[in-house]
């Protein structure tokens, strides 16, 4: 196995960043997450042609290795992806290296909350923001959103959160001991966390226990706000209370007039596992990115949920708990 850097022992509230390009940990961490479904676009898509939004230029926050930025390019002329981590944009770079060439996209370094500084006002038909909002102080990132933004632009953010055992005959016996492996891989990283960092997990545990309701929209800047929430019964947060050393709080600023729907969907964008699968995401999900590391008593806890998954080679369904914000800009 490759050497992995890490930034767990950084003191920053940035404290999900790879330091070191490594394609067999980018190519997990793709195979680990679900696959956003065109059925999924297609309702974004369609919610910004809906309050008369151009299809010429996008944005995509966090890119990461650039799935999303991918996808805007089969609808907008041009896009430019964002990453406040430059490793992630080289990865970008590298599996987008057509794109880049055609001059259909554009790589930036930026943190979201810094990204007026790279268009001018008013220029933007379109912001996305995949799986990175607990990371991001959200009234400086959703300011200067909506200084590029178009008037009738969209903002669209959306996280998926810990995953669920759907067939009920194994949610019982398997989703208990995911959880307690996720509680015990965390526990140590977010315990140890120095001042700042510990800022940031603070933050995205509340924003995520909260379901992202915490993010507020001010009317000044936003309309037609909407909240879409599949299989909100379950947890969104990707490790629980029990890996945390301080309190984790829920909040809403959910205002008159946005529109909320809740949908139970179990079979959204739905994988199927393995144990090995499970494991995978899990090793690319807690901030040691090491797949080498495990926590204590936690490969005992792998060996029964192997079992209670069926033994050896046996396949479950997995499915999400999952929030869509769609909001326009006024």
């Amino acid at each position: 196995m490759a050497s992995t850097e890490t930034s767990a022992t950084e003191d920053s509230p940035n404290f999900f960043k790879r330091t070191n390009y490594d394609e067999d940990y980018w190519n997990n961490y793709l195979a680990a997450r679900p696959d956003y479904s065109p059925s999924f676009y297609k309702s974004i898509y369609s919610y910004h042609q809906s309050h008369g939004g151009d299809f010429s230029t996008a944005h995509d926050i966090a890119t990461g290795p650039g799935q999303v930025a991918h996808e805007l390019s089969t609808h907008f002329n041009h896009v430019t992806a964002s990453d406040v981590n430059t490793t992630h944009l080289d990865v970008a770079a590298h599996r987008l290296t057509p794109l880049l060439s055609s001059q259909k996209l554009k790589c930036v370094h930026s943190p979201a909350e810094d990204i007026a500084s790279h268009h001018p006002p008013s220029s933007l038909d379109i912001i996305t923001a995949a799986e990175c909002f607990p990371l991001i102080d959200a009234p400086k990132a959703l300011s200067a959103f909506s200084t590029v933004l178009k008037p009738n632009g969209t903002l669209a953010i959306w996280f998926y959160g810990r995953p669920i055992f759907t067939e009920s005959e194994y949610q019982a016996p398997c989703q208990p001991l995911l959880n307690t492996i996720l509680d015990r891989s965390f526990a140590p990283i977010i315990k140890n966390s120095g001042p700042q960092a510990k800022i940031g997990w603070k933050r995205g545990m509340d924003r995520m226990a909260s379901f992202l309701d915490d993010i507020d929209f001010s009317p000044a800047d936003w309309k037609s706000v909407e909240r879409w929430k599949w299989n909100s019964e379950f947890p969104m947060l990707f490790s629980g209370p029990a890996s945390c050393d301080f309190e984790v709080q829920t909040s809403s600023q959910v205002r008159e007039g946005e529109k909320v729907e809740e949908v139970r969907d179990l079979g959204f964008w739905e994988r199927k596992w393995d144990l090995a699968g499970v494991r995978r995401f899990v090793s690319v999900n807690v901030p040691t990115f090491d797949a080498s590391v495990t926590a204590e008593g936690v490969e005992e806890l792998y060996r029964e949920l192997g079992e209670k998954m069926g033994g050896e080679g046996a396949v479950r369904k997995i499915g999400w708990p999952v929030v869509l914000i769609l909001a326009s800009r006024v």
